[in-house]
């Protein structure tokens, strides 16, 4: 092996071990976080009730839709130039982007917000058709001050590569949630309760997010101060270069805000309070497979931002693809096959819609086998976030031009097509600028397997889905382990992984004290499966 490959090899590993260790933090971060979140969502939903519940989702439409105006690109330039700029040694940049972008996202959330409350009775009537909730509309409009404030701090600690104070952050805003929340709607304020409760967690885990990203600061302060180190360039200068950066991310955002709003929108002018709580339920309810797929994609913007494009960017494009569909999608094939139960055990049964949009929302996971959780973390990483722009404005054409005439025409199974079209335009999209221009293929065969490895293994289950044999959670539990069993057994088989690949996600993983007891477990199940393969085809 050349030198340069075995320093290729090593830079690559150090990577992935990074991004193993980031992911895991943010996962058992985002997994109590996400945990708290749903028990939250299970009680306030079980209290409510479908009617209630899709009143307090249109609560959050206006506010919503006024944050998409706070953030112009600073908190993903935050990322990028906080993680460029510590790696490099240039502590002053560092400082000089703080006092910057943290500065300008609360100024701007303030304007934001004072418009929104002038105008709160006209905006809600005219994006929720339900004027009489005005007042719920307002009580929201506080989050307009702390959410782009705790999303610009969080972003900075991303750049750090501080994912445990990532993590930190989302348990006690999620913790805070789930105890006020229901407790207020317990004790008789409803509706109005519930969203205090969220009002007032999101609030104090913006305030945390700044104590944790203050930290760093003063770390870096004082290193510069001893180095005798220059804060950087000027406002004047700083701030153009990181809107210049995050306008095309941030118009991104805008674009599937706004295909959000659009989806408040046409959902109220088109269908009851009760469908439309029982939509929301079962987006909600995607938690396992988004416990998966957030974290991955969030360590992995700082990873490809620190790879060069040639050589070492690409190969961790390939094997992030391969091994995120490896769990993502046989998660997203679990929870549509099993969507009643699980509807039903968070949520009760009286929200009968819930597990058939579940069902049918799971799919857009399955995209996973096309990269659609690695491409823009990829493409934003190199710096051509200008490609996640168009990408984004291919998914608001698409969602536009049908969600209107499929939710007026099929309800809100209409709506879900028009997400599901809208995302595979999208990835696909991405996808070929990625293969054209920057020489990027995904593994299409593994991919493949890994859908035909999740399908049988589904199939395996199925009497569990099609047939109330047990209690929902005791359904559940037995299914998920039968589940387990067959993929890890399919996947081999299959072939999914070669030996190598195997040892080297072992090599990885196996760093995190906590889990390297359950890896090594899988892995030494794996080994056992490919030994027999092997034995088989000899």
């Amino acid at each position: 092996m050349s030198q340069n490959s075995a320093s290729l090899e090593r830079r690559l590993l150090l990577t992935a071990e990074e991004v193993a260790s980031g992911t895991f933090h943010l996962f058992w971060g985002g997994g109590l976080a996400t945990l708290l979140s749903a028990i939250c969502a299970m009680i306030v939903a079980r209290l409510l009730g479908p009617e209630l519940y899709g009143i307090y989702a249109l609560a959050f439409v206006v506010p919503g839709f006024l944050m998409l105006f706070t953030d112009y690109g600073v908190s993903p330039a935050l990322t990028r130039f906080v993680a460029l700029h510590e790696s490099r040694g240039e502590g002053g940049m560092v400082l000089r982007v703080l006092k910057v972008g943290l500065p300008f996202s609360f100024t701007v959330s303030i304007a934001v917000f004072i418009v929104g409350i002038m105008f709160v009775e006209q905006l809600t009537t005219t994006l929720t058709n339900r004027p009489e909730i005005a007042y719920l509309t307002a009580m929201c409009m506080i989050l307009i001050l702390v959410q782009p404030i705790s999303a610009a701090a969080s972003n900075a600690l991303l750049g750090f590569r501080d994912m445990r104070a990532c993590a930190a952050i989302d348990v006690v805003r999620q913790a805070l949630r789930a105890l006020l929340s229901p407790l207020l709607v317990i004790l008789g304020f409803s509706v109005a309760g519930a969203i205090t409760g969220y009002v007032v967690a999101f609030s104090i885990g913006a305030l945390t997010s700044l104590i944790l990203l203050y930290r760093h600061y003063r770390r870096i302060r004082e290193g510069s101060v001893r180095a005798g180190e220059v804060q950087g360039d000027s406002f004047q200068r700083v701030l153009p270069r990181m809107i210049s950066y995050g306008l095309p991310l941030y118009l991104s955002g805008i674009l599937y805000g706004l295909t959000s709003t659009l989806q408040g929108v046409v959902l109220a002018y088109s269908v009851t309070n009760e469908l439309i709580g029982n939509f929301r339920a079962a987006l909600s309810a995607t938690i396992p497979i988004t416990l998966i797929s957030s974290p991955v994609a969030t360590s992995l913007f700082p990873a490809f931002s620190k790879l060069g494009l040639e050589g070492e960017a690409k190969t961790l494009f390939k094997f992030s693809v391969k091994y995120t569909a490896a769990l993502i999608i046989p998660a997203a094939m679990f929870v549509a096959f099993m969507s009643r139960d699980l509807v039903f055990l968070l949520y009760g049964e009286s929200y009968v819609h819930a597990p058939l949009y579940l069902a049918i929302y799971s799919v857009t996971y399955l995209l996973a086998g096309l990269g659609s959780t690695v491409l823009g973390s990829f493409f934003s990483g190199i710096g051509a976030s200008s490609i996640n722009f168009k990408a984004a404005v291919l998914y608001t054409i698409v969602f536009a031009s049908l969600s209107a005439p499929l939710t007026f025409t099929f309800k809100v199974e209409g709506m879900l097509m028009a997400i599901i079209v809208a995302a595979t335009a999208s990835t696909i999209y991405s996808l070929v600028i990625a293969v054209r221009r920057y020489g990027l293929m995904p593994d299409l065969k593994a991919s493949a397997k890994i859908y035909l490895a999740s399908l049988l293994a589904s199939i395996i289950i199925m009497p569990f889905s099609l047939h109330q044999l047990l209690p929902s959670i005791a359904n559940l539990v037995f299914s998920a382990l039968i589940y387990l069993i067959a993929y890890l057994t399919i996947a081999p088989l299959l072939q999914v992984l070669i030996k190598s690949e195997l040892e080297g996600l072992t090599r990885i993983f196996s760093t995190i004290t906590i889990i390297a007891p359950i890896v090594k477990v899988i892995s030494k199940y794996e080994n056992m499966v490919l030994k027999l393969v092997s034995s088989a085809s000899n």
